[in-house]
């Protein structure tokens, strides 16, 4: 009993102090809309492939203090491809009341080029956030995509001397993982 008695009062110390934090930061995450402009820098596992810019915009709603709604696009790009990618996105934020907030975010969707594929990343970062309800991220983002298939000439010399022309299909994984900075209003 007296045990009991001692981590009641133990847990009562520290909710309190959790709850006094949270009055001195001044620091919330608003209910309703949140739009984020996106910078992403990522490096393809496949070798053909040079690393890409993404910049993108997410625009949704806070459901509560922890879960995050929204939908958006993308445009990422580099001197061979470009990519647009559509999709929908859910965040949860840990800890909603602190300046430094760690998530873990998802979105899914699909990408344009030729024709469509499919799109997905997760990502984990911390959410810094301001008194007036702006909010910087920075995360860490591992892509998905679906092979990008493309077609082109290959010239061979046979043995013989002559020179031979056939048409081959290859394909692209555009999957990367990257760091992806973010500005919240």
């Amino acid at each position: 009993m007296k045990k009991t008695f001692l981590t009641l009062i133990a847990l009562l110390f520290i909710y309190s102090a959790i709850a006094q934090n949270d009055e001195t930061t001044g620091v919330r995450i608003p209910e309703g809309y949140r739009g984020s402009l996106e910078l992403t820098n990522n490096w393809h596992f496949d070798e053909n492939m040079p690393a890409t810019i993404q910049l993108s915009t997410t625009h949704g709603v806070f459901l509560n203090e922890h879960i995050y709604t929204g939908l958006g696009f993308a445009f990422e790009w580099n001197s061979q491809n470009v990519l647009v990618p559509i999709y929908a996105n859910v965040r949860y934020v840990f800890l909603s009341r602190s300046i430094v907030s760690p998530f873990a975010s998802m979105r899914i969707g699909s990408y344009i080029k030729e024709n469509m594929g499919a799109y997905s990343d997760l990502a984990i970062g911390a959410r810094c956030a301001t008194r007036s309800d702006l909010a910087f991220c920075i995360m860490v983002v591992g892509t998905y995509y679906s092979k990008i298939k493309y077609n082109y000439y290959e010239s061979y010399v046979d043995a013989m001397g002559y020179m031979h022309s056939e048409y081959v299909e290859g394909k692209i994984n555009p999957s990367s993982i990257g760091v992806r900075v973010s500005f919240e209003w």
